[in-house]
């Protein structure tokens, strides 16, 4: 634990009995299952979780029981290496500079896998060419391209599947492995015979495709650390500390300690987590609740990171460390969440699991009963060879990675970003579909919906006064009411008079012809001295009171726009037989009226829910579940779904973390990526369907003698382009209308 954890108190993380850490050196997700299954194995682990994607694992242990410097040890006997959770910054550094390598990796493979495969289609078709002397040199040519394929574009693989196999749990880079050294060493052994029977295209064609794979995961990877960044952005690096002087000066935001005073202007963002010592304002709190609605606070009261200051200026007192913050502690749980791998992938790595040592057994089995039969060696080691090389899990590898391609190229010209197999495939087997409410079924905008007159003005008066006494002030509410002010036609309010701005309404005097006009909620209108409405005219719902000249004159009843192709959407899964609900963190009152509006029931309302009360309703709803939001607070459901997906419109840290991302259209394209999930995943599983049946066919007929090494060669390539023409067929924009 020295280096990386110096300065770090054991005992003290010990008896915390949890860690969430980075894992360097992970090259894949088997790398990552190997990790976890080395953690699991130590003394005193509970439990281990590790994420490829997120680059990240998640260990539990006794403290009683475990020895932090053996679970240490161990990781790192394997070829890793555990570190503390680096930051976002650092993580998206390191994961470009492992993409630029395989990159590279990739450009040597296509370069000279091209002209290897090219020889090798010629000796292919050419049986005459294959038989005569100018094939040898021709095949000796084709070996030599694909050298440098073998010997250096490969070599991750290679150190990966040895890795795993010293871990127990043997996946796709050891079976590629095998596949690649086995078909050079048959092709090294044709050309010391004299024979042109090379398969150097096969070992090319595994390594390259494998390394388009691999881009795509560091892609994911990528992804997640941005999605923490994101949220981090969410919230301002620098605040306004209060010096011993009690004059405020600006620091960064992880220099604030608990104790530490700071002045929030209105108007701004919050950066620390704190209690409110001074002032009265409102605060849009959407990044932790999601609540349309501004809500009143006073001192305190505490508010968290990230919420918008929208009125008076307020003093804090921290309450939290940079670090342990609200936004940082939903950081780390994004990392523990993200990451899930699709349930292809984890089914061909099971069978990889399988076929490895499958394929090693029936080699040697065979060599020993050709022997014993023939009492030939060289024709023993040829069909063992044989076997080995219709192992080759081409067409395996290659059945998620092109139909996953060719989904996304489709989705692509319609608006919608897939980032994930795991999510396309989360989503097509969707039976239950969770919708935030604010900015996604919804606009996120405030409008003016009924407007309550009384005996003393009517609807459009009291709109007209509300407008006034709001003029000028940077707040939702306000710039409603004007809206609806300007599209009305009913009589202006005098422009001259003063406003006064306090925390939960402001006063407007307009002279002794105007008089005096205060707009607010209930509790400040009633604080001016102004007795409150009768019963009959309340009303639980975004409201705001106006008086004028100490009498209360009506009031305004605001509400957040329905999206207008929110009910076509969701009637489309209910005929698709898919559930929904609505899960927010608003209120009963404020989300009921929206339920309605979409066709939901009220049992099918989640109100009051904070960003961690999502994900429990992920989780209790089962899997797959997808979730659809766009705001900072809807960031950890979004993770903990099996498939995220954000609406057009949505903040950078719901975009971010997002398996699928709707960039143009309304909600109806939730609708659409559905569909064309449900296409994807049907090609996907019969190409895998196919690609198993092939290896397992194949191999017995090698394994019997049945099958020459150039026929298996033959064969793997008629699969893997079988597979890559069944892929081709995604390409097609998706039908419209419910799968």
């Amino acid at each position: 634990m020295e280096g990386a954890f110096a300065g770090i108190d054991r005992d003290a993380l010990r008896r915390a009995g949890r860690m969430v850490v980075s894992i360097e050196g992970m090259w894949c997700a088997s790398c990552a299952l190997a990790v976890e299954r080395i953690i699991a194995r130590t003394p005193g682990v509970s439990a281990a979780s590790t994420s490829f994607a997120g680059g990240s694992a998640l260990v539990r242990w006794d403290p009683a029981l475990v020895d932090l410097d053996q679970l240490f040890a161990r990781v790192e006997k394997l070829g890793y290496r555990i570190v503390p959770l680096v930051e976002a910054q650092e993580m998206e550094a390191q994961i470009d500079i492992q993409a630029r390598a395989v990159w590279m990796r990739l450009a040597v493979a296509a370069f000279f896998g091209m002209w290897s495969m090219l020889g090798s289609v010629a000796l292919y078709l050419d049986r005459g060419l294959a038989a005569s002397p100018e094939g040898w040199w021709v095949a000796l040519a084709t070996c030599l391209a694909a050298l440098p394929v073998v010997a250096w574009s490969g070599l991750a693989f290679y150190r990966a599947g040895w890795r795993t196999l010293r871990a127990g749990v043997p996946g796709m880079d050891a079976l590629i492995s095998t596949g690649v050294l086995a078909s050079s060493l048959l092709s090294a052994w044709s050309l010391l015979r004299g024979s042109a029977d090379v398969y150097a295209d096969t070992a090319t064609m595994l390594v390259t495709f494998l390394l388009c794979g691999r881009l795509i995961e560091l892609h994911a990877r990528r992804r997640n650390s941005v999605a923490v960044n994101a949220l981090r952005q969410a919230v301002p690096e620098t605040a306004a500390r209060i010096g011993a002087d009690g004059v405020p000066a600006q620091v960064r935001a992880d220099q604030c300690a608990p104790g530490d005073l700071v002045l929030v202007q209105a108007g701004e963002r919050i950066a620390v987590d704190g209690v409110i010592v001074e002032g009265e304002s409102e605060i849009d709190g959407a990044i932790v609740n999601g609540e349309s609605a501004p809500a009143p606070v006073r001192a305190g009261e505490r508010v968290a990171a990230g919420c918008v200051n929208l009125s008076s200026r307020l003093v804090l007192r921290v309450e939290q460390a940079y670090g342990q913050r609200f936004i940082d502690r939903i950081g780390v749980r994004m990392l523990e969440l993200l990451g899930t791998r699709s349930a292809a992938a984890m089914l061909a790595e099971r069978f990889a699991r399988w076929l490895v040592p499958a394929a090693v057994v029936l080699a040697a089995a065979s060599f020993a009963l050709a022997w014993a039969g023939t009492g030939d060696a060289t024709q023993a080691a040829l069909r063992a060879l044989s076997v080995l090389v219709a192992a080759c899990p081409c067409a395996v590898g290659l059945a998620l990675p092109l139909a996953y391609a060719a989904a996304t190229a489709s989705a692509a010209r319609q608006g919608i970003l897939l980032r994930d197999p795991a999510s396309l495939e989360a989503l097509a087997g969707a039976r239950e579909i969770l919708f935030d409410k604010t900015g996604t079924l919804t606009e996120g905008t405030l409008e003016v919906g009924t407007v309550l007159g009384s005996a003393l003005a009517a609807p459009a008066e009291v709109l007209q006064w509300a407008a006034r006494a709001e003029a000028d002030i940077a707040h939702p509410v306000a710039r409603a009411i004007r809206a609806a002010a300007q599209a009305s036609a009913g009589d202006g309010a005098p422009a001259d008079g003063k406003t006064e701005r306090h925390g939960r309404g402001a006063v407007w005097r307009g002279g002794d012809t105007a008089g005096t006009v205060v707009v607010g909620s209930a509790a400040f209108v009633a604080g001016q001295g102004i007795a409150p409405p009768p019963e009959g005219a309340r009303e639980a719902a975004t409201r705001v009171e106006v008086a004028r000249n100490g009498a209360w004159i009506g009031a305004i009843v605001l509400r957040d726009r329905v999206r207008a192709d929110a009910a076509a959407a969701l009637a489309a899964f209910a005929q698709g037989q898919v559930q929904t609900r609505l899960v927010t963190g608003d209120s009963a009152e404020a989300a009921l009226p929206v339920a309605a509006a979409v066709g939901m029931a009220p049992g099918q309302v989640h109100a009051h829910c904070s960003p961690e009360d999502k994900v429990d309703v992920v989780r209790q709803a089962g899997k797959p579940v997808v979730f659809v939001g766009d705001g900072v607070n809807d960031a950890l459901a979004l993770a903990a779904a099996g498939c995220g997906i954000s609406v057009n419109g949505a903040t950078p840290a719901a975009v971010a973390t997002a398996g699928v991302v709707v960039a143009s259209g309304g909600l109806h394209q939730v609708a659409v990526a559905w569909r064309h999930a449900r296409r994807t995943v049907k090609v996907v599983r019969q190409n895998l369907a196919f690609s198993m049946v092939y290896n397992v066919i194949v191999l017995a007929l090698a394994s019997s003698g049945g099958v020459t090494p150039a026929a298996a060669a033959f064969a793997m390539l008629a699969s893997s382009l079988t597979v890559s023409a069944n892929a081709g067929r995604l390409l097609r924009l998706a039908a419209p209308g419910p799968a």
